[in-house]
């Protein structure tokens, strides 16, 4: 393509040194995660120093992308993908938070219970009635006890490294101040070790299973240039009159949707089984003061939250949909957003917090794919962006419906306004990744006389599908995404 031969990128090698300046902003994020713990919670200078450390952070972030990447950029595109663009905005916004954040990691617990995500003591299990009560008598001040014994026990530093591992690797936070409520995420089952690590392996078994399965299909159907409704034509004669109906296709999109799904679960099952060979090796092989605590399967919920039966759009994005990035979205879309609006009434205020954090969604799912997009691949339309502020109009359109009706979109009718929401919405993002990310449409060879090849494409199909799933088994190993270490604080 001769637009794209004239794209010269920075690098044409690979090499290690290069690649490892552009990791330097690690240096400065760990020293601000390290400064969140408790023991500094009151120091000015350690705020202050949070705060200097985040604009150092964010301009590193982003100035040194190009070292991170994996060259020629056509070739390790899912690799660039996985490696790259993911970590890279969530380190400019945990570096926002642990800048701007001015409260404290823990709370009490009866601040917790009240906050409706208090997910059991993990280390007071058999305490009585008695004990519980007066522990609820003593209110809010038990925070300030709690901070004072920490303060004055003064951890040692490898219990200050290990509440930074933590820190870093829970971005659900669920044991955290700012931990998502139990109707947005729930406790996990209880077991012990052995049994959540078979429960866990046979999930991940499935998944793989079904995934790679759904993914194959997925493919196929976007090599096609018919997409699912020729591949049913090839297999099924009878059925070529759906090649004319193509614009009717929404099978493409389910498919895609639930290769996105499945992805996710599987990618918790894999480092879900990490976090059990840490419990269960760690304290062997790791000083004292570094080993994990005692392990709670409470602390491990499922990624997703009885998604299939949410019945509207606000139930499916704030309460069904994984929590993973629930912070990043708050703190840096949804609240400035409130607070800039928070002059026009507090339902104004409201209502603009949620398109806030569905457009600093959309802007996130964007920059995933601009950052390491071949020029000539990135999609100007930006289908990402608009499908999640479409879905925040959609919302807003909900909670005004309540306002005004004082009824909840549910229901049959819910399911259904949802479906035509995600259909509308979501084909224009899942045609934009088959050309973007995962098939490369515009630089496949076309078929002789036009006939698809079935066998061929399958195998393709496969290929690609593999490489994409190592791909995205590989993306929370930057960032630690779905794993949840619970921190014993110190006595």
């Amino acid at each position: 393509m001769a637009h794209s031969s004239s794209v010269v990128e920075p690098y044409s090698n690979n090499e290690v040194l290069r690649m490892v300046g552009g990791y330097v902003f690690l240096v400065p994020l760990v020293m601000q995660a390290y400064l969140m713990n408790p023991v500094y919670e009151r120091s000015v200078g350690a705020r202050a120093m949070r705060l200097g450390l985040m604009p150092l952070i964010i301009y590193l972030v982003l100035t040194r992308t190009p070292q991170r990447l994996y060259y020629p950029m056509k070739e390790y595109f899912h690799w660039n993908f996985a490696f790259i663009s993911f970590p890279s905005f969530h380190a400019v916004c945990l570096a926002i938070q642990f800048g701007l954040f001015r409260g404290s990691v823990f709370a009490s617990k009866l601040q917790l219970i009240k906050a409706g995500n208090y997910r059991a003591d993990l280390y007071d299990d058999d305490d009585d009635e008695e004990e519980e009560e007066e522990k609820e008598k003593e209110g809010y001040q038990k925070h300030e006890e709690v901070t004072q014994t920490l303060t004055e026990s003064s951890p040692s530093f490898l219990a200050r490294v290990k509440f930074t591992i933590w820190l870093l690797f829970s971005p659900r936070g669920l044991e955290t101040s700012w931990a998502p409520p139990l109707e947005i995420v729930p406790e996990g089952p209880s077991m012990s070790l052995g049994q959540f690590f078979m429960y866990t392996l046979s999930k991940l078994v499935v998944c793989h299973i079904v995934g790679t399965g759904l993914w194959i299909f997925a493919a196929q159907y976007a090599q096609h240039p018919k997409a699912a409704f020729g591949v049913f034509a090839e297999y099924i004669p009878p059925l070529h009159f759906l090649t004319h109906l193509t614009s009717l296709d929404y099978i493409t999109s389910a498919c895609f949707g639930a290769v996105s799904w499945i992805s996710l679960e599987t990618l918790a099952c894999l480092f879900n089984l990490l976090d059990v060979l840490v419990y269960h090796v760690g304290p062997s092989i790791l000083p004292k003061d570094l080993a994990p605590g005692k392990f709670n399967s409470r602390l491990y919920p499922p990624l997703f939250n009885n998604l299939s039966s949410r019945e509207s759009m606000v139930e499916f994005w704030s309460r069904g949909w994984h929590a993973i990035f629930r912070r990043n979205i708050i703190f840096c879309g949804w609240n400035p957003t409130e607070y800039l609006f928070s002059g026009f009434g507090k339902d104004t205020a409201k209502t603009a917090g949620m398109m806030g954090g569905m457009v600093f969604s959309g802007i996130f799912h964007e920059y995933r794919e601009w950052v390491i997009a071949v020029p000539s691949r990135f999609d100007p339309s930006v289908p990402a962006f608009k499908m999640f502020v479409l879905c925040g109009a959609a919302m807003v359109a909900e909670v005004n419906f309540k306002r005004k009706t004082g009824r909840l979109v549910k229901g049959w009718p819910g399911r259904i306004w949802c479906l035509i929401i995600f259909a509308i919405y979501g084909k224009p993002l899942v045609a934009s990744c088959c050309r973007l990310l995962i098939i490369g449409l515009q630089d496949r060879k076309r078929p002789r006389q036009g006939r698809h090849e079935p066998s061929r494409g399958m195998e393709m199909a496969a290929i690609r599908g593999s490489t994409l799933w190592i791909s995205a088994r590989k993306l929370a190993g930057r960032i630690g995404l779905l794993t949840a270490r619970p921190f014993q604080q110190p006595s």
